[in-house]
């Protein structure tokens, strides 16, 4: 009897395997946040059919020029990838902060984060930080040359070897950032001072150079508001971004300082990266790449409207004199030394970004 009975239970369980398959089927779709993938594409193809959806956060408002490249690169990825990899846009700080979310990619998180080369530096590659530095890059071209550089290469090596993170491309310039106060800003001399918002170490020790007061930690979501309460008394940011977030009708005095480009470079983990095949990676490479090239023509071609928009807001628009200009550079050579930079750093840059 008891044999009987052993029989039978082993015969329901193998019957219940086999109406099951065995296993429960495995999907390729990243996981959430923190969540390290338990297959990496090895070989170049993908583990399974099933869709790849990533998730890019971003900082800017949904009707900013970003948006309106990204719709495009999202359109030309799914199609060429005939639906392998879905685009999920996420804009405003809607997945976190843009350290929270660098944080998560670093975590094995399914995000792609849009920002500044110094806010992935701390990640593995600390020569990142000189790309951020005030003044580092000169004209666009030289920003998409250095994307194409070698010393690029390498710094994409490096921090997927330290910080598992892959960096996609580096090429979104956008306009030439200003500074926009709520106080008359007639030279350098005037920022003295002032209580002015930045995003990263690299604008506090630019600013803190020329004796400003910068102030950090503050979403640009927030500026119209601290302006407004006094908190800050300034924001610095391509017009654009500016008027995205109306900062112009709580402040109305524009320096002209163009101090940076703030390229945007956009990273991900490689957990999430190594579940794309490498075709796939490339057409996302390629259509990124030539989203930052129409982004950077956009960003220039609209510059001269804002400005004037600016204008016919009320705004008093300054620019710099030789003097001022020469002061920025020096404070810029001295915030590097602040920063603990290597030496000879900039010029490698320099020299990458030219050719």
């Amino acid at each position: 009897m008891k044999k009987f009975l052993s029989i039978a239970l082993a015969l329901v369980i193998v019957l219940s395997l086999c109406a099951c398959g065995g296993k429960p089927a495995q999907s390729q779709t990243p996981k959430a946040e923190g969540e390290t993938p338990k297959e990496e594409n090895k070989g170049g193809e993908p583990a399974s059919a099933d869709p790849i959806t990533l998730r890019f956060a971003f900082s800017e408002a949904p009707e900013s020029q970003t948006a309106k490249v990204m719709a495009g690169v999202k359109e030309r990825v799914e199609s060429r990838t005939e639906g392998r990899v879905v685009i999920e846009p996420h804009w405003s700080n809607e997945l976190g902060s843009i350290n929270d979310c660098i944080e998560q990619i670093a975590l094995g998180g399914n995000i792609v984060s849009s920002t500044s080369a110094s806010s992935w530096a701390p990640y593995g590659c600390a020569d990142m930080t000189a790309m951020d530095s005030m003044f580092a890059f000169s004209s666009t071209d030289e920003i998409a040359n250095f994307n194409d550089s070698e010393m690029w290469k390498t710094m994409v090596k490096e921090l997927e070897d330290n910080g598992k993170i892959h960096m996609i491309c580096m090429n979104w310039a956008a306009a030439p950032r200003v500074v926009l106060a709520n106080k008359p800003i007639n030279s350098v001399a005037d920022l003295k001072g002032l209580l002015v918002r930045v995003p990263t170490e690299t604008y506090a020790a630019w600013f803190s150079a020329l004796a400003a007061a910068p102030v950090s930690g503050i979403p640009f979501s927030e500026v119209y508001t601290n302006i407004e309460s006094g908190v800050i008394e300034a924001a610095e940011a391509p017009f654009a971004t500016l008027s995205d977030y109306s900062v112009q009708e709580v402040a109305k005095y524009a320096f002209t300082s163009n101090h940076t480009y703030a390229a945007a470079c956009f990273g991900t983990s490689t957990a999430i990266w190594g579940m794309i095949s490498e075709e796939d990676q490339k057409i996302i490479e390629e259509e990124l790449a030539a989203g930052g090239e129409e982004f950077t023509a956009m960003c220039a071609a609209s510059n001269a409207e804002y400005v004037k928009a600016f204008q016919d807001a009320g705004v008093t628009v300054v620019e710099p004199s030789a003097d001022d200009l020469a002061a920025m550079q020096a404070a810029a050579a001295q915030a590097a030394a602040d920063l603990g930079l290597r030496d000879g750093v900039m010029d490698e840059i320099k020299a990458a970004s030219a050719s």
